[in-house]
């Protein structure tokens, strides 16, 4: 049974409040703690980082710890939540949220961004599946 527009319009507020939320933690951590930024991804997440492939949690902090110091700003977000089962037999939400922004790592200029996750939620926490990003020429 396809969910009601009501149904529809209240996840997608659900999913925006989320995203908002995980833009503080995730751009925080990334800044001030990377160390800690693996956490957010699942085990055998995925990132495409300007068309460099990179799989797991633990690659994707190894390569983010080669990156210089950063600082992002984060100017528009857009999010679409997918409801449990839609995809796969999966029961639990997702949501696909894409951030615009700037970001400076040390000893450079910003440069904008455009940066898309895809987020499941597990044991009540949203944890990154896939997350591709890309410097706007």
């Amino acid at each position: 049974m396809a969910p009601s527009p009501e149904d529809v319009r209240k996840l997608g507020i659900q999913a925006t409040l989320a995203a908002e939320e995980f833009s503080k933690l995730y751009y925080e951590t990334f800044d001030k703690r990377r160390q800690a930024i693996s956490k957010i991804y699942q085990d055998k997440a995925n990132l495409v980082w300007n068309g460099h492939i990179v799989s797991s949690a633990e690659a994707i902090l190894k390569f983010f710890d080669n990156l210089p110091q950063s600082e992002h700003v984060i100017e528009g977000m857009d999010t679409q939540p997918i409801a449990a089962g839609t995809i796969t037999d999966v029961v639990s939400n997702s949501i696909v949220v894409t951030f615009l922004g700037k970001v400076k790592f040390k000893g450079s200029d910003f440069k904008a961004f455009t940066q898309t996750f895809m987020l499941c939620s597990h044991e009540n926490k949203w944890k990154i599946v896939s997350d591709t990003f890309r410097f706007i020429e």
